[in-house]
């Protein structure tokens, strides 16, 4: 088996890792999304509420739990930020992973190139020095 034909194996092998990492940065962009989605409801929700509150008129009592309620918002709205701050961190992470995955797969291909090339050499040269000898044979055969 040709040198080319076994980084071939190896580039295949590269590849599939990388792919299989691609999926990964895409699964963590998605949830980035879905994440930022949630805060975003969570916001409007916090707003409504909010401007509801100054619609009514409501009693201390009422003012109280309603208090209690958006701060448990904020509190809400925090701890999504977290989690949108977390999932873009495992998002750069998968991001900085199939970046090393893609320069491996790219330069073991360089490398199968490179050896397939030189492969390509060899054989015409080998293919070039029987043309040659045939055509010295012949031409040695023709004399006589």
């Amino acid at each position: 088996m040709k040198r080319s034909q076994r980084i071939q194996k190896l580039v295949e092998l590269s590849q599939k890792k990388e792919d299989n990492v691609a999926r990964l940065l895409a699964r963590q962009k998605a949830k980035v999304e879905q994440e930022k989605q949630k805060l975003q409801q969570l916001q409007e929700y916090a707003s409504q509420y909010e401007s509801e509150r100054n619609l009514l008129g409501l009693s201390p009592y009422l003012v109280t739990n309603y208090q209690h309620f958006v701060s448990r918002l904020e509190q809400a709205v925090q701890q999504q930020k977290g989690a949108i701050s977390q999932s873009e961190h495992q998002a750069n992470q998968a991001q900085n992973q199939w970046l090393s995955a893609r320069a491996k797969t790219k330069s073991m291909d360089l490398v199968k190139g490179k050896h397939a090339e030189q492969e390509r050499k060899i054989e015409d040269k080998q293919e070039q020095k029987q043309i040659d000898e045939f055509a010295m044979l012949k031409f040695m055969k023709s004399d006589y």
